[in-house]
């Protein structure tokens, strides 16, 4: 096991990223994590050097799904579980689901709980799985990091909450840019950032 000071919050902030043609990895060096661009030079040598650099992919949607159904048979409203259950079927899953959380505030703030506890122990199982043995503790164990952190807007933050409006502009496209999509927006932003004041 390689030991290692992690970049906590940039990891989180990669494994969250929603654009495939940026390439992300984790050096076995220092700790860092590096968002590279298909025409960045670096890229073709990180690649060549897979004993320092550990790619970083996305959380694959099998995993996401398995969420998903974990959070579902926590829900006590049968009726709410059931149209749950129902929504996370076939194609287009994550999208119904999250429609179906627009109309249960309680139940919505549960899920974002139960998804960045599942996030973070994702991260903590990845780094162990990667042969690295990290010295400092998560921040989120120590208190020091929110859902997605924006309490100093630190480049780290603002790298997560770009990550967030491209991943959300991808998923809907140019035409969902309505009022509603918008109000969704404000409220995802709202959920999982602490934006200081100016």
């Amino acid at each position: 096991m390689r030991e290692l000071h992690i970049d906590w919050a940039a990891l989180h902030s990669a494994f969250q990223m929603n654009m495939p043609e940026v390439r992300c990895f984790l050096s076995k060096e220092d700790g860092r994590v590096l968002k590279l661009a298909p025409a960045d030079p670096q890229l073709a040598e990180v690649r060549r050097q897979p004993e320092r650099f550990v790619p970083i992919e996305a959380i694959p949607s099998r995993i996401q799904y398995q969420w998903l159904d974990e959070f579902i048979r926590t829900v006590d409203d049968e009726s709410a579980r059931v149209r749950m259950e129902a929504a996370i079927n076939g194609k287009g899953a994550f999208r119904r689901f999250k429609d179906i959380l627009l109309t249960l505030p309680e139940e919505r703030r549960r899920w974002f709980e139960h998804r960045d506890q599942a996030m973070r122990q994702r991260l903590e199982d990845w780094v162990r799985e990667s042969g690295i043995e990290a010295l400092n503790e998560p921040p989120w164990v120590t208190g020091e990091f929110m859902a997605s952190p924006m309490q100093d807007n630190s480049p780290h933050d603002v790298e997560a909450l770009r990550d967030l409006l491209i991943a959300w502009v991808d998923e809907r496209g140019p035409d969902g840019m309505t009022p509603l999509a918008l109000e969704e927006l404000a409220t995802e932003i709202a959920t999982h950032f602490r934006i200081k004041p100016v």
